[in-house]
């Protein structure tokens, strides 16, 4: 691993990076949280649960506990337990884990797994998020809009409440995968990452591009609409707000992957066409 760097637990506290048992990405889902959570792994030699998307969530004796209502702040978790069941599968490597509603129970998690443990922060272009949760979800993209500001509220909250954990945005970890290997000290490793499962991207990939080509100019601006009632969230995380004007610029950028995404859309909506047909 070379001279790994120093970093800190959850109560900020000093510790090296090769003596963590386990390793938290806090970041929302449909955000890069499987390619990070794979680039992360392969460099520092870590522990990826195989479950899902390289999810802890998804391992088999915690998933019916972890999967219920997950996104209920409310529903309380068996962490003792999870952690016993995450520490036998690592046998001894650090555990690598990426489930993205732990980002709301992170004070649970401080308090079992917080003194050999340590974690990253991490989002996505709201617009990408967006997209990438319509299309799998199917909700109303200005629903998703709100929820995405929800939980950019909560990034937000982690950083001032956990300032010694690197944030690291989607965008710039794509740009230049790198800047992970220089945070923790690691020399970088060729790695084969096999991306999200049904996404069609492997590797580290930007599908900036792809996400905008899904969305119609109506969409665009009724998401703009939403996300323009807390701007200041906005602008804090380094984003700017859109028009229509988005759809002309992904285009230029890289016309074949914003038609790959207007081809999705159209899959998309003849899909769902013919659902309403049946019922």
């Amino acid at each position: 691993m070379g001279h790994a760097a120093i970093v800190r637990n959850f109560f900020g506290e000093e510790t090296s990076l090769t003596e963590l048992k386990f390793f938290f990405i806090f970041c929302p889902n449909n955000s890069g949280t499987t390619i990070l959570s794979q680039y992360f792994a392969s460099q520092t030699s870590g522990y990826l649960p195989p479950f899902g998307n390289n999810e802890g969530q998804m391992a088999p004796a915690v998933t019916e506990m972890m999967r219920t209502r997950p996104w209920d702040q409310d529903q309380k978790f068996d962490w003792a337990f999870i952690r016993k069941e995450w520490e036998a599968l690592a046998a001894g490597d650090m555990f690598v884990e990426a489930s993205p509603p732990n980002l709301i129970r992170v004070d649970d998690i401080k308090a079992v797994f917080g003194q050999d443990s340590s974690g990253l922060i991490s989002i996505c272009n709201p617009y990408q998020h967006i997209s990438s949760a319509y299309r799998r979800y199917h909700k109303d993209p200005k629903l998703v809009a709100r929820n995405w500001l929800r939980k950019a509220r909560q990034i937000m909250k982690l950083r001032q409440e956990y300032p010694f954990f690197p944030f690291v945005r989607y965008e710039d970890f794509v740009e230049r995968p790198s800047v992970v290997n220089d945070i923790f000290g690691v020399r970088i490793k060729d790695s084969d990452l096999p991306g999200k499962k049904r996404s069609g991207i492997s590797g580290i990939k930007s599908a900036y591009c792809r996400s905008i080509g899904f969305f119609t100019s109506e969409e665009v601006i009724s998401i703009s609409n939403i996300l323009a009632t807390e701007r200041d969230v906005v602008g804090h995380l380094g984003y700017s707000l859109s028009g229509s004007e988005i759809l002309d610029i992904a285009r230029e950028r890289d016309p074949e992957e914003f038609l790959t995404g207007q081809n999705n859309r159209r899959e998309f909506d003849r899909r769902l066409s013919a659902k309403v047909r049946v019922k």
